[in-house]
């Protein structure tokens, strides 16, 4: 798959930063963090943004497949996953999938799911009031 990424910053670590519903613009303070010191991979998730999204990309699993082939073409291993919201989820589903190849690390920023079945994915309700 052919992602809109921002592949930016330097050094020997690799981050991976996965946007939130907000899209990309949400985790842009998360990018300029580790930019410094750190070589950051952040997709534009496929459909988000105005951005193509394949036929075959319906859900998170097929996420979490895509950017693990990412992460396999560009040779990366010991990546730290930092994401957000809907992001997190994605996140998730990498972890699982991901068997210790690539990933070494993982931080969710007030993430959603993973979907487990007979427990609905149910989304954040403000306050009463």
């Amino acid at each position: 798959m052919t992602f809109d990424l921002l592949d930016t910053g330097g050094g020997d670590r690799a981050v991976l930063v996965l946007h939130g519903g907000a899209g990309p613009r949400g985790v842009a303070p998360v990018v300029d963090h580790f930019a410094p010191r750190a070589r950051v991979l952040a997709p534009t998730h496929p459909g988000w943004s105005g951005t193509p999204r394949p036929d075959w990309c319906t859900g998170v699993d097929d996420l979490a497949l895509a950017y693990l082939d990412l992460l396999d073409d560009e040779d990366l291993a010991d990546v730290a996953v930092v994401a957000s919201s809907f992001g997190g989820w994605v996140a998730a589903e990498l972890a699982v999938r991901d068997r210790g190849r690539r990933l070494g690390r993982l931080v969710l920023l007030d993430a959603i799911g993973p979907e487990i079945e007979g427990h609905p994915v149910r989304l954040p309700q403000p306050p009463p009031g």
